[in-house]
């Protein structure tokens, strides 16, 4: 005979009870130096527009409140506790419902049995986890009125799951869920939250970065201004030389002027990303390997960011962001720094550098493309007229 899943909880919590018929109060209160992003399988968190926590954007900062730590070895410990917003601690990570599928989490007001101290947080709020010492992140779990420990014997009652496998364009998973599931036999995948100490409480997110549209097309590398190793056509996904190549790449347009660059009619900012990209369900961006002024340095495949910053809040802060120009169709990397434009790096192919010109190079083979910014230290690379890099787009 089959029961509903409320039922089974009902039974389970009502038995859970009588076993802790008076809680256990133990002093409990958010550490606000213990905060950070939580991550669900290395995305973070973030905050939806309709309140909902969702897994991929720009992250919410979280503090965390341990109510009951129990040391397995000299390493090890598995906690209890709960999660808040570290810019509002007043606001708990909150599941909607603790008998379903696809429960949804969000931002609550902190909500207590009895006195806060006490820690007997509400069951929607109350989380169980295992931490390593020797790592800065805790794997988590929603423990709702479980009594146990979380730990490899005993699996929480629920799972934490993305609405979606697979990344949207702009980096989404979709919303973070919860499943009741009392009959696990191993440890569902956790959320990983903060345990690292900082020495000041949490800074305001910063401002979202905002993409719009995005052009397909291939990246053409033009070094025949030089006298040597002569080449026109395009680049492979490596970003190197090679001829009969049919990589494309994506141009995605997004809003950077927090941090100084401003898109016009003729230039845009933005990230380069694979085509692919489109398709694969990967959230990836080309960036430079360094922005060392004596290097030429290399391109590489990162995962994108989900925000800039501001400027007038840290104009310490560079940021190096490609441009297109529209008109002449060049790609060039741009470097801003308290919101004014710097440089911009010259293309060159990676060949030989150090021998004949004494500049210090990333390299990967004789037909790697790289990026230097000209300073006093490199003004070799000046007997070397760069090449030009453009951006092919698709009619």
């Amino acid at each position: 005979m089959a029961f509903p899943r409320a039922l089974l909880l009902s039974a389970l919590l009502g038995s859970a009870a009588v076993t802790l018929a008076a809680p256990v109060f133990i002093p409990c209160e958010v550490n606000t130096k213990q905060w950070g992003s939580i991550t669900y399988e290395g995305i973070p968190l973030s905050l939806g527009e309709d309140g909902s926590v969702e897994v991929g954007g720009v992250p919410i900062n979280f503090a965390v409140a341990t109510c009951q730590t129990t040391q397995t070895d000299r390493y090890d410990s598995q906690s209890k506790g709960y999660l808040v917003n570290a810019n509002d601690p007043s606001k708990c990570l909150t599941a909607s419902s603790l008998d379903q599928s696809d429960a949804t989490f969000s931002l609550q007001e902190c909500q207590f049995n009895g006195a806060q101290m006490a820690g007997d947080v509400h069951p929607e709020q109350s989380f169980a986890w295992d931490f390593d010492s020797n790592g800065n992140l805790a794997n988590a779990y929603l423990n709702g009125a479980n009594s146990n420990a979380v730990n490899s014997t005993q699996p929480p009652l629920y799972t934490i799951k993305a609405q979606n496998d697979r990344y949207s364009f702009d980096g989404s998973r979709g919303k973070l869920l919860v499943d009741y599931t009392p009959n696990l036999t191993s440890l569902p995948t956790p959320i990983q939250i903060p345990q690292n100490q900082l020495p000041v409480t949490a800074t305001q997110p910063p401002p979202a970065l905002e993409c719009s549209s995005h052009t397909s097309g291939q990246i053409i590398f033009n070094n025949q201004t030089s006298s040597a190793n002569q080449y026109k056509g395009p680049i492979n996904g490596k970003w190197e030389a090679q001829a009969d190549e049919t990589t494309k790449f994506v141009f995605e347009e997004c809003d950077y002027s927090a941090a100084g660059p401003k898109n016009d009619n003729n230039a845009v900012y933005g990230r380069i990303r694979p085509a692919t990209d489109l398709q694969d369900s990967k959230f990836q961006c080309y960036e430079l390997t360094s922005t060392n002024y004596d290097w030429v340095n290399g391109v590489e495949l990162d995962g994108c960011g989900y925000s800039t910053f501001n400027f007038a809040d840290d104009p310490d802060q560079p940021l190096v962001v490609p441009r297109w120009n529209k008109i002449s169709d060049a790609i060039e990397w741009v470097i801003f720094q308290n919101g004014t434009q710097l440089d911009h790096a010259y293309a060159y192919t990676q060949l030989d550098f150090d021998t004949e010109f004494g500049v210090t190079q990333y390299v990967w083979d004789a037909h790697g493309i790289g990026f230097a910014f000209v300073d006093a230290d490199n003004q070799n690379l000046t007997k070397y007229p760069p090449g030009l890099v453009t951006f092919n787009a698709d009619s």
